[in-house]
């Protein structure tokens, strides 16, 4: 019981209570419970406190799905954390190392696996929040991880077992000593115009509506004038809309009237919309251009497994009748990069902000990131909230601004330190206007980001190994 209490308190470090700290100190709870027991008995409380984490905190995917998908995913996601308490009987230093290391290691496999990963819910991701946010520029959110288990592990060695050898080491961290700002180049700005354009009705069935959708995008970015927010004298160099704002195909039966709108603006506009290929559906965002009209398309290249493809689809359809109406979307194999004027924008779209490595293969040559998505599938849950936190710590992660546009919200734009310069209410039309810092420049974590997972491996990999020597030499 109390294990899953101590998993409960953990997930309030995220929306909606969104308090950094609990995190550790939930981590700090579940070590001092777990360290003297049986390696059966760490693993059996390390399940039940990893289910007290993830049940409410992934509860926003029951929102119109029912309750299995979402004790399925939770319990899933359960199953890939739970064995960090593996290591919680390590002796102080050890324990400092071997158990953030293992954190790391089980976030990247979750990033990555089972049917592409879903790191939802990482610990690096509080960071932002926190003061010593700007580890994200140097390792990642890998490092950001290791650094929040690490600091739940000094609060159980420091105040729970009273080594106070640990204290100058929880006073480094807090005061957030030894890490440099990393230096933002942002010469150039881009006046964006994000248009959340909202839907007919929340839930599952605004797919059902992809007329009145596109419609709301329509007349709401052709009256953008008319906005009662619109600063004096602000003139977009770009619009941009978000993710399934044209369902209907905006290459074929959707053409002729987004041409026109971007005749009539006179000014490129980045669609997210639905196409039809041959084959498959595609999860596309598109750079219209006035003159030019759709001269760079991104294809949607994570997919969300269960939302855009259906892993075992006859247990998926057994499980929930709605996995049948679940089309396998046809996935993208390359970044792409949309020039307006001085802007090399690179797009992406929801669930991709979770992928470490699409991410990073992404930025490189760009100097801003757009972040399309669609919550209107979640009504009015938590989601949102807790994907603007991980849109805010990729912003620190890649020394990016990102403009988030979003059919319902959260619509917002987000300078490189993970500040909201600005946001629009949820649940409304409306369009933010606003003027975003472009950057080129790579932050460290571009590249140390792999190299700190690999090294989080190896750590565990010496450690075990040294367990088996020491276990051969006893019997030999």
């Amino acid at each position: 019981m109390f294990a899953f209490i101590y998993g409960v308190i953990a997930q309030l470090a995220f929306a909606p209570v969104d308090i950094w700290i609990f995190f550790p100190i939930a981590l700090a709870l579940i070590i001092k419970r777990t360290h003297k027991k049986s390696f059966k008995g760490r693993t059996v409380d390390g399940f039940i406190f990893s289910l007290g984490f993830t049940l409410p905190l992934l509860h926003w995917s029951s929102t119109y799905v029912g309750i299995w998908p979402w004790l399925i995913l939770g319990i899933g996601q359960a199953l890939l954390i739970s064995p960090f308490t593996w290591f919680a009987n390590q002796r102080n230093w050890v324990l400092l190392l071997t158990l953030p290391s293992f954190w790391v290691v089980l976030e990247w496999i979750r990033v990555n696996y089972p049917f592409g990963g879903f790191g939802w819910g990482r610990a690096g991701f509080i960071a932002v929040d926190t003061p010593f946010s700007q580890l994200l520029s140097i390792g990642g959110v890998p490092l950001a991880s290791f650094t929040v288990v690490c600091l739940g592990v000094l609060i159980h060695l420091t105040f729970l077992k009273m080594k106070l050898q640990f204290a100058p080491l929880l006073l480094i961290v807090f005061a957030n000593i030894l890490i440099p700002n990393h230096s933002i180049d942002d010469n150039n700005v881009l006046k964006v115009a994000a248009v959340q354009g909202s839907v007919p009705d929340l839930g599952l069935d605004f797919n059902s509506q992809k007329t009145a959708v596109l419609k709301n995008h329509l007349e709401l970015t052709r009256n953008w004038k008319t906005q009662l927010n619109l600063p004096a004298s602000f003139e977009p160099d770009l619009f941009i809309w978000p993710e399934n704002a044209s369902d209907v195909d905006p290459l074929t039966t959707a053409k002729t009237q987004i041409s026109n709108l971007v005749s009539f603006l006179d000014k490129p506009l980045i669609v997210g919309g639905v196409g039809n290929s041959a084959s498959r559906p595609t999860n596309l965002s598109i750079l219209w251009e006035p003159k030019s009209g759709p001269t760079n398309i991104y294809l949607k290249r994570h997919l969300a497994p269960f939302g855009e493809v259906m892993p075992l689809r006859s247990i998926a359809e057994f499980v929930s009748p709605l996995a049948k109406n679940v089309n396998d979307f046809q996935a993208g194999d390359k970044s792409k990069i949309f020039q307006v004027g001085v802007g090399k924008i690179s797009p992406v779209i929801c669930f991709e902000i979770l992928d470490d490595r699409l991410l990073r293969s992404s930025i490189e040559n760009s100097n801003l990131i757009v972040a399309q998505t669609n919550n209107a599938t979640f009504g009015e849950s938590a989601e949102s909230d807790q994907q603007l936190q991980i849109t805010r710590a990729r912003a620190v992660e890649s020394g990016r601004s990102i403009v988030v546009v979003s059919t319902v919200g959260n619509t917002a734009l987000i300078d490189p330190t993970g500040k909201i310069i600005n946001i629009l209410p949820k649940y409304s039309a409306g369009i933010l206007y606003g003027e975003v810092n472009l950057s080129s420049s790579n932050t460290y974590a571009h590249w140390f980001t792999a190299w700190l997972e690999k090294g989080c491996f190896a750590v565990i990999v010496i450690f075990l190994l040294s367990i088996l020597k020491r276990r051969y030499l006893r019997f030999s």
